[in-house]
C-alpha cells in the first residue's frame, strides 16, 4: 500500500506508522520485495520513482488551502492505488465534524468521485460513508491510535472501530 501523510486536522497513515520505533516508510524497491516477500504486504510513502507525483499534489493542496478541492484529493488517493496495480479496492470516505466534509451529501460526491475514477481504471472499486460526529475509538495520538488498531485486530478493540472494520470487510467481499 502506497499511503500518505496528514493534512490539516487529520491524522496521516504514515504519520501514525511512523511512531512505531523503527518503523520505517521510505524504503528502496529492493527493500519493498524484500519485505513483500517476507510479510506478504507493505506500507510505504511515496518516492521519486514510486507515485512522485503524489509529492507534487500535497504541497500544491498545502500551500494553496486546496486541502479539500476534491479532484486533488481523488488524484492524489487513485494515483497512489493505481500505482499499486490493484484489482479491488474499499473506500471509507468519511463526513462529520472530523472530517474534511461535514456534509454526508458532499462525502457522497467525493465518494462517487473516487469510485467513478477507480473503475475508470479497471479497479473494482466500493466505498463506504462513515460518521466522524464523534470519535472513533478511545485513543488519541498517533502512537496510541497504532496501539489501539493491533488491539483491534487481536479483537480487543473498542466496539465501534471492531464494528467499522467488520463493514469495510463486507464492501470488499461485495
Amino acid at each position: 500500500m502506497i499511503s500518505g501523510r496528514g493534512l490539516e486536522h487529520t491524522g496521516g497513515t504514515l504519520d501514525k506508522l511512523e511512531s512505531i520505533p523503527g518503523f520505517q516508510v521510505s524504503v528502496t524497491t529492493g527493500k519493498m520485495l524484500e519485505i513483500l516477500g517476507t510479510v506478504g504486504c507493505c506500507i510505504v510513502g511515496q518516492t521519486q520513482n514510486l507515485c512522485p507525483a503524489d509529492k507534487v499534489i500535497y504541497s500544491i493542496r498545502d500551500v494553496t488551502a486546496t486541502v479539500n478541492q476534491i479532484g486533488l484529493i481523488t488524484a492524489s488517493i487513485i494515483s497512489k492505488k493505481a500505482a499499486e496495480k490493484l484489482d479491488a479496492l474499499v473506500l471509507d470516505v468519511k463526513f462529520g465534524l472530523g472530517a474534511f466534509r461535514k456534509d454526508e451529501n458532499e462525502a457522497r460526491t467525493v465518494a462517487q468521485l473516487m469510485v467513478d475514477t477507480s473503475k475508470g481504471l479497471g479497479i473494482k472499486t466500493s466505498a463506504l460513508l462513515t460518521d466522524m460526529n464523534s470519535p472513533l475509538g478511545k485513543m488519541v495520538g498517533n502512537a496510541l491510535e497504532v496501539t489501539e488498531s493491533i488491539r483491534t485486530l487481536q479483537n480487543q478493540g473498542p466496539e465501534d472501530l471492531t464494528a467499522l472494520v467488520a463493514q469495510l470487510g463486507v464492501c470488499f467481499s461485495q
